[in-house]
């Protein structure tokens, strides 16, 4: 299945994107994206515990299951005043 993966800030800067399709496993999960997504930016590794995940616009936990066509966008923690 086909998803797409939108990167933010220092995220993007780890990666070198800011949006790519990847074609992934049918059901898996942000966190297994995320594994695969570390073995080819190891910066990322540096951020870890400190990722924020949606999909589609809606805030998800690592353990939630993607689909075909699915949008999964991965943050740094926002702060603000």
């Amino acid at each position: 299945m086909k998803i797409r993966i939108k990167t933010f800030a220092t995220i993007r800067e780890a990666c070198g994107f800011e949006e790519k399709e990847l074609i992934v496993s049918e059901g898996i999960s942000v966190k297994e994206v995320v594994q695969q997504l570390k073995k080819s930016y190891r910066q990322l590794n540096d951020l870890d515990g400190a990722l924020l995940f949606a999909i589609n616009e809606e805030y998800c936990h690592d353990d939630a299951a993607l689909s075909d066509d699915d949008t999964l966008a991965i943050f740094p923690p926002v702060s603000g005043g």
